[in-house]
């Protein structure tokens, strides 16, 4: 795709996004205040309004970042382990070399996204999730040749206000646009003086405060679809090319590059048909947050009617200057002819309504059931209910965030630690089979969900072992072994930890040879004890027989 087409559909995008972006406003406004300020162009950061008051009541930020907050320790907490790598294939699934080998590749990816920015950019990435809806994150390797020099991840949430993108007939990501605002300095430092053009150069001279647009495209190459990414590639054969271009006369600045997998991704919180950018908690209850502003700054003047009332005089009574600061004084013909005036102000009806309010904007976040009640520790089964809980609240959103999100992610940095040569070399039937491989969470939600399997599973067992006090032979019907092994699996127990179906055989054998030879050697025992007895009493026999005959 050529610079004028960069342009041309980047403006498209912008405008087609306006109405959208009145209602993001009003969330900037009074859910997420200075995370991204729409149709307010600012090119220098003392154009920023930080000292606006707009914002009478909290409820909505701190119920927002509670559920950001919430989504970010339950999928991908920095604390724990958050997924494993499994197998499609049946075979590889009990061949725990190949086991080893994909938990070993899972540690690796784990370890990697820890040593980057990944966790400081999901929280911006959850954090815009939950107000305006959509939430973007790049992931790129660092370093211009990342397969002979690897140096690690970097990440880089895209605010919204500058982000656009297109999708494809799948709803993924097509082609993606960044707005950057950069100065002459910036640029010059990015790309090098002898590669910028004339005017930022006398911008850098004569405005460097100035800042000047560019867009950043990540573009879809329909010719090198079916390109092997698992090989190194030139730049121009890769799947997908990004460039700089800048904004006031398309030209481009820099080389074109190439990735092998689309770097950005894009979640949404839930989505319309027909919309492609999503909607939120922020959404629903954008009435209630704005009626609750409303109210609170309308009970806080009534408040200061109260606390410094208004004065009332009559027309001849006052014979001087009304003067209210401390140690006034004020000359008056009569005492009764200067007094308070007393709102009778209700404050009971606007506090009712406030914590209603309040209350219906905490439910819409999901903050009732995400906190933890008003007790000194939470059992175990608590917990567990609360996760389960959690999961139905939010499992439309996680299904979407894995699809869109989580799964693209993983599978890019697996690939980009491939090629990069830091992964550890797969055993000999993992490439005879070369099997797809699924990515399973393991955080609290997720874990909360595969755990009723496995609960399933215990119940199963306790009823077959009671049922066959009566029915003896319906133990012949549960596979132990399987259900082992799927207990094992999705309760997260390390591969390393459990035997190969082949060394289980092997053992098994012997131990039945053992066995067997136990048995062998107690008749033999048994066998020499009785001929023994049978010895001893065949020559008492005799020895009681001569005696008979001797006398």
């Amino acid at each position: 795709m050529d610079s004028a087409q960069i342009k041309k559909r980047y403006d498209f995008e912008v405008d087609y996004r306006k109405t959208l972006e009145d209602t993001y406003q009003v969330i900037e406004k009074f859910v997420v205040p200075f995370r991204g300020e729409f149709f307010k162009p600012m090119s220098m950061e003392q154009e920023v309004d930080w000292r606006r008051r707009e914002i009478y009541d909290s409820t909505a930020i701190d119920s927002c970042q509670t559920l950001a907050a919430s989504m970010q320790g339950s999928l991908t907490s920095p604390s724990v382990k958050w997924f494993d790598l499994g197998y499609r294939d049946e075979q590889l699934k009990r061949n725990n070399a190949a086991l080893r080998w994909l938990e070993d590749c899972g540690d690796i990816i784990y370890d990697t996204l820890q040593d980057s920015n990944f966790n400081v950019e999901a929280s911006e990435f959850y954090l815009d999730l939950s107000s305006y809806g959509t939430g973007i994150i790049i992931e790129d390797a660092k370093g211009e040749d990342y397969e002979t020099k690897w140096e690690g991840l970097e990440f880089n949430a895209s605010p919204i206000v500058d982000s656009y993108f297109e999708e494809d007939a799948e709803g993924n990501v097509y082609n993606f646009y960044r707005r950057l605002k950069w100065t002459p300095i910036q640029i010059i430092d990015r790309f090098g003086e002898e590669n910028c053009p004339e005017y930022v150069k006398e911008a850098a001279a004569k405005e460097p405060k100035e800042k000047i647009e560019l867009i950043y495209c990540i573009y879809t190459r329909p010719e090198n679809k079916d390109a092997d990414i698992s090989r190194s590639l030139p730049v121009d054969s890769r799947p997908y090319g990004c460039k700089f271009v800048f904004h006031k006369d398309a030209s481009q600045i820099g080389p074109t590059g190439g990735k092998y997998e689309m770097p950005s991704f894009v979640g949404r919180w839930k989505k319309v048909s027909g919309s492609k950018w999503g909607h939120s908690p922020s959404f629903v209850c954008l009435s209630d947050i704005l009626t609750l502003n409303e109210l609170t700054e309308q009970t806080l003047e009534a408040l200061g009617k109260v606390v410094d009332p208004s004065t009332i005089v009559t027309q001849r009574g006052l014979l001087s200057d009304l003067d209210l600061g401390r140690g006034g004084l004020t000359v008056a013909r009569s005492k009764e002819d200067i007094w308070a005036y007393e709102s009778k102000a209700r404050f009971d009806v606007g506090e009712l309504k406030i914590d209603r309010l309040q209350r219906s904007i905490q439910k819409a976040f999901f903050v009732d059931q995400l906190e933890l009640k008003e007790t000194p520790a939470m059992t175990a089964t608590e917990a567990q209910i609360r996760y389960e809980l959690m999961q139905r609240l939010l499992g439309p959103t996680l299904g979407r965030l894995q699809t869109d999100f989580l799964d693209p992610m993983i599978s890019r940095t697996f690939n980009l630690l491939a090629r990069g040569g830091q992964l550890p070399e797969p055993p000999p039937i993992v490439a005879e089979i070369q099997s797809e491989y699924d990515i399973l969470y393991t955080g609290p939600l997720p874990r909360a969900q595969r755990m009723q399997t496995v609960q399933a599973i215990q119940q199963y067992m306790g009823y077959i072992g009671a049922l066959a006090e009566q029915v003896p032979d319906v133990r012949d019907i549960p596979d132990p072994d399987a259900m082992a092994r799927e207990i094992a699996r999705l309760s997260g127990v390390p591969a390393r930890l459990n035997k190969d179906e082949s060394v289980v055989k092997k053992d098994r054998k012997i131990k039945k040879q053992q066995q067997n030879a136990m048995m062998q050697n107690e008749l033999a025992k048994g066998r020499g004890e009785a001929q023994e007895a049978l010895g001893k009493g065949q020559a008492q026999l005799r020895s009681i027989g001569g005696n008979e005959t001797g006398r």
